[in-house]
């Protein structure tokens, strides 16, 4: 479930960002890697939320700063 969770999320992230596809990996850091600001954060988390049907709190990126640590949260919502 993984690999499909880390597609879907990284397609996200293709589509907000200039990053290329090789260059995002379960390491990547939201602000300091792809230069998302608070209001590139918001939207993410909107489509999370409207992707995945999860629910995030509002201030997720304070806790989880990389890709692999909010799929591995995703990842979870979806055994509940």
């Amino acid at each position: 479930m993984y690999s499909s969770i880390y597609r879907r999320f990284t397609k996200l992230l293709l589509e907000m960002t200039d990053a290329k596809k090789k260059n995002l990996t379960i390491n990547t850091y939201f602000e300091k890697d792809l230069g998302l600001d608070k209001n590139d954060l918001k939207i993410l988390r909107i489509k999370i939320m409207d992707e995945f049907g999860v629910k995030l709190p509002k201030n997720i990126f304070k806790e989880f700063n990389t890709i692999g640590e909010l799929i591995g949260l995703i990842e979870a919502e979806f055994g509940r």
